[in-house]
């Protein structure tokens, strides 16, 4: 009986010593992916996660962008990453049989892409989808808008011969959500082009500034556009303002003041 009792805690004193000589066999890994990903650098790991989220073959061509800012309120470096997929737009129509069509509309469709990186959960979103002419990558901004502790993303973007602005703003410290949407210009080319001038006003009762749109100009405007994508209009405020939106906090939303309400019908003209 003394013999067993000596054998047994032999036993449990030799499993213990292996279990102490091998920390990490059971999660090995768990610990080398851990590891992979704090001393691979920002960009490879952000080029990796996303090729592997959207799934882009090896061989396509494609563009990627990343544009680091404070975005919400801590003090750590956040990202915004823009992924522009021409090639596999041509790619589909060319597939589809709708080359030509795909072409006129400018091959208008979820072809660009947001991801929002948050530093301080060290995780990228899921892609924002940007119904757009991927003719032109999108282009990003920061401001001030929301609160003036964090940076809003203000995302322009091209359908055919017009242009588009996108407010984003963070929310709960990490949600990353859009609050308001205006078309910017319309009609690039043509005798008659529409010009909106976006301009972020102070607002004496909120810390939220307010967006304000004036019916504008183009400066040295004219027709001769060789290239529509490549062409950024220099817009130039004209007196007449057209609308003005306020931050509801509790919708996450900009909303119209009641006082512009009359202008509504020259949406559709």
């Amino acid at each position: 009986m003394k013999q067993s009792f000596y054998l047994l805690a032999f036993f449990c004193f030799s499993l213990f010593l292996y279990n102490c000589s091998n920390p990490n066999e059971g999660n090995k890994e768990f610990t080398t992916k851990n590891k992979h990903e704090r001393t691979e650098p920002f960009d490879e790991r952000t080029r990796r996660e996303i090729i592997h989220y959207l799934a882009i073959p090896k061989g396509e061509k494609y563009t990627l962008k990343i544009y680091r800012e404070y975005i919400n309120s801590d003090t750590l470096l956040d990202a915004i990453i823009t992924v522009n997929r021409m090639e596999y737009a041509m790619n589909e129509a060319i597939k589809a049989g709708r080359e030509a069509k795909a072409a006129e509309l400018g091959f208008t469709g979820n072809y660009n892409y947001v991801f929002y990186y948050d530093a301080a959960i060290d995780r990228i979103s899921n892609p924002i989808f940007v119904p757009s002419s991927p003719g032109r990558t999108l282009d990003i901004e920061f401001e001030n808008i929301c609160a003036p502790t964090r940076k809003d993303v203000v995302i322009s973007y091209r359908i055919r011969n017009s242009g588009w602005k996108s407010y984003y703003s963070v929310f709960n410290d990490h949600d990353l959500m859009k609050v308001f949407e205006w078309k910017w210009f319309d009609a690039i080319g043509t005798e008659k082009p529409e010009a909106v001038l976006h301009a972020y006003e102070e607002n004496e009762n909120n810390i939220s500034k307010d967006i304000a749109l004036y019916e504008s100009t183009i400066n040295n405007y004219n027709t001769a556009i060789q290239n529509i994508y490549s062409y950024v209009p220099q817009i130039a405020q004209k007196n007449k303002i057209q609308f003005k939106f306020f931050l509801d906090p509790a919708a996450k939303k900009f909303r119209l003041y009641p006082e512009y309400t009359k202008n509504l019908p020259l949406l559709q003209q």
